[in-house]
């Protein structure tokens, strides 16, 4: 099944706007009418990339993702999104994204490959587990702006 599932790396606005659909899953709270900007802008100025697996002539699941250094952590790729259209879960999509991003980061020889969850989502959190994550940290988080719940 690996073999047969091809990771591509998301460049133009047009390949940007296909992720719409899997990016709106997860991040419901975005604008659609922003979403290539947005993508654009954090490629642009973020170091910010997008692995994506493309089925049946549609985005199935990508992982957003960005090199960042921090004291806590070194250098790392921070796995910012990461998700699957519901007909997809269930396939290793969400596994072979992981994998494809971890190599990028051992070929960089960067220090760590991190990500957060949400407390609730338990079936992420048991492929995160099972690739080799820990728990590692609380994230936490204070809205700005009115926007109380991040």
């Amino acid at each position: 099944m690996e073999d047969q599932i091809q990771i591509k790396i998301v460049k133009t606005e047009t390949e940007i706007d296909q992720c719409w659909d899997v990016a709106f899953l997860l991040r419901p709270h975005l604008k659609r009418d922003k979403w290539v900007s947005m993508v654009t802008e954090m490629m642009k100025n973020e170091r910010y990339f997008i692995a994506g697996i493309f089925q049946d002539d549609k985005f199935a699941a990508f992982a957003g993702y960005r090199f960042m250094t921090s004291l806590h952590t070194g250098n790392i790729i921070y796995i910012d999104d990461l998700c699957t259209l519901d007909a997809y879960r269930g396939k290793g999509f969400a596994s072979r994204l992981i994998k494809y991003v971890r190599e990028i980061a051992r070929m960089n020889q960067l220090d760590a490959l991190v990500l957060d969850t949400d407390f609730t989502n338990s079936s992420a959190q048991k492929v995160y587990l099972k690739s080799g994550f820990q728990l590692a940290a609380l994230h936490l988080a204070a809205g700005l702006r009115g926007n109380e719940e991040l």
